[in-house]
């Protein structure tokens, strides 16, 4: 028995032997990689602002005179006509000054005739009847005054507008200049634009290629703008200018002040700038001998390549890209150290579609 004992183990080792050769090779899977297409310089630039509408004209209305609160007819909200009805004080006391002001002026206009006959019958004397001519006049002022004051005891639209805002409550005593109710001119609404003074320093007029304002709850859909105003003056926060532009009136939806907007706004960039393709700073590295590369995807193989390119500058985290690349070109953005000639990869937004990772 001890003579044989080694023959189990031996043909143990044979078997397994031969299983281990018969297994076959791991699949090796390629590997996810994030692309970005080269593009060509157009020769635009394309800048995202957040805008805020305006009305083009924002009133406070206010009596020049104090009183009581009568009427404050107005709900918020609700577009009025011009002329139309916005607040009248309590008229009582103004309509008594008006009437005490011209029975004073017919007891002046009495006086001053009376004087007048008796002047030129030479019984008064110059003097009386200049007196009695000037409290006539001063009388008939007084009139004048008493008549404007009751026409100040009523508010009126001075254009079509919407009611924003009632700003004291009905019976409230009010003083002369105390704002009493906001209107707003809505006949044109307006996107106010906060841009950097760079931008300000840099862009004219005539480099706008468009203007466009696009809403949240209109998805898909832009709005072509119209440039107005610049406000010259910086926010005293913020140091921002405010470019003011106004929106079309066709717009499907109840657009009030105080909304917001994504604006797009597409300048001409000038000749003299930077020519050439963009691709992300992210994906180019260095060759071994120092020079500039990337990894160019080839769709057809599903494999990557090594290829140098000749840079010409940057702008932000984009590179231009003045040889070795074409518009159209796919090349890698993420990993790239740990790639390698002739390597199997397969575009991350392909796998997101088919709902697979690695």
């Amino acid at each position: 028995m001890t003579r044989f004992s080694w023959l189990p183990a031996l043909t143990t080792a044979f078997i397994l032997a031969s299983c281990s050769q018969d297994a076959p090779a791991p699949v090796t899977q390629p590997r996810l990689v994030q692309l970005a297409e080269v593009t060509a310089e157009n020769g635009e630039t394309r800048h995202e602002f957040v805008g805020r509408i305006e009305a083009r004209l924002s009133v406070d209305m206010a009596f020049q005179v104090g009183g009581q609160l009568a009427e404050i007819p107005l709900n918020e909200g609700v577009l009025i006509e011009e002329g139309t009805l916005v607040a009248a004080l309590d008229a009582e006391d103004f309509e008594r000054a008006a009437r005490e002001a011209r029975v004073q002026l017919q007891q002046a206009n009495t006086e001053l005739e009376r004087q007048r006959t008796l002047h030129e019958r030479g019984i008064a004397s110059q003097a009386a009847l200049d007196s009695a001519q000037t409290n006539y006049d001063l009388r008939e002022v007084a009139l004048q005054t008493a008549r404007r004051n009751l026409g100040y005891a009523t508010l009126t639209a001075p254009f079509d507008a919407l009611v924003s805002r009632r700003l004291v409550d009905n019976f409230t005593i009010v003083s002369p200049g105390q704002p009493v109710v906001r209107l707003m001119d809505v006949s044109e609404l307006r996107v106010s634009i906060p841009i950097s003074e760079g931008m300000v320093a840099t862009f004219d007029a005539d480099d706008l290629v468009s203007l466009e304002a696009a809403f949240a709850f209109l998805p898909g859909q832009t709005f072509s703008l119209v440039p107005r105003e610049l406000v010259s003056e910086p926010d005293a926060a913020s140091r921002t200018y405010r470019a003011i532009a106004a929106l079309p009136d066709n717009i499907p939806a109840n657009i009030l002040p105080g909304m917001t907007a994504t604006v797009f706004a597409q300048f001409a960039n000038d000749t003299s700038a930077l020519n050439g393709l963009r691709i992300p700073l992210a994906a180019v590295g260095a060759a071994p001998d120092g020079t500039q590369r990337v990894w160019v995807f080839d769709e057809g193989a599903g494999t990557v390549s090594p290829r140098s390119i000749t840079t010409g500058g940057f702008e932000g985290e984009i590179v231009i890209v003045t040889d070795g690349l074409r518009a159209g070109d796919r090349v890698v953005t993420a990993g790239i150290s740990a790639l390698h000639e002739g390597m199997e990869v397969r575009p991350l937004s392909d796998a997101a579609r088919s709902g697979t990772s690695q």
